[in-house]
């Protein structure tokens, strides 16, 4: 019967491993600056996936790799909001010409590093998020170099805004009563 207590027992195990993420995860969201904000699911699981794959991954290299994933993710959503803004509007939104993407580490600004999209910016690994922010910026650059509206709403006829509904990075119309309306979601792959 001791031995139903014992620190061996299944449960005492996956309670200290449970523990011991936590307190991992806490520190290194500390670390990134965002411990006490609300993450997305997305976010937590890739964390949780990490913890189980490499255990305790020091302070320096979390941050590599939460920076690393934002890049990447921001590269991916970058082409994903051209190609839609190139094919809606017929104007090139990428080329030699156009540098309004920049992937940045400065370490007097932060721990991790930030991708600036015009004026809009993003530092997290969401993919919501990173493509919201990319999806702001690109619209950015198409208003101000072409004078061109990006996207529109098709009922309405007014200029769009990003937002998010479901976790998903959506366009979302002001017009027509109440709140506005979501008229679809940023990545044209991804259903309502």
């Amino acid at each position: 019967m001791d031995s139903h207590f014992s620190p061996g027992f299944p449960f005492h195990r996956k309670a200290a491993t449970m523990s011991n993420f936590s307190d991992w995860q806490d520190r290194m969201l500390r670390a990134v600056w965002r411990h006490g904000d609300q993450l997305p699911e997305e976010v937590l699981t890739w964390m949780a996936a990490l913890y189980d794959e490499h255990g305790e991954v020091p302070e320096s290299e979390f941050c590599e790799l939460w920076t690393t994933r934002t890049f990447t993710l921001a590269r991916s959503a970058f082409e994903t909001v051209t190609r839609s803004a190139e094919q809606d509007t017929g104007k090139p939104a990428t080329g030699d010409d156009f540098s309004y993407i920049d992937y940045a580490r400065d370490p007097d600004l932060g721990p991790v590093g930030v991708v600036h999209i015009k004026s809009a910016e993003v530092s997290t690994p969401d993919p919501a998020e990173v493509l919201g922010a990319v999806a702001e910026g690109v619209q950015e650059f198409i208003m101000s170099h072409y004078r061109v509206t990006w996207p529109v709403c098709p009922e309405h006829d007014r200029g769009l805004h990003v937002a998010y509904a479901r976790e998903t990075a959506v366009w979302r119309c002001a017009g027509g009563t109440g709140d506005g309306h979501v008229v679809r979601a940023i990545d044209p792959a991804v259903q309502l």
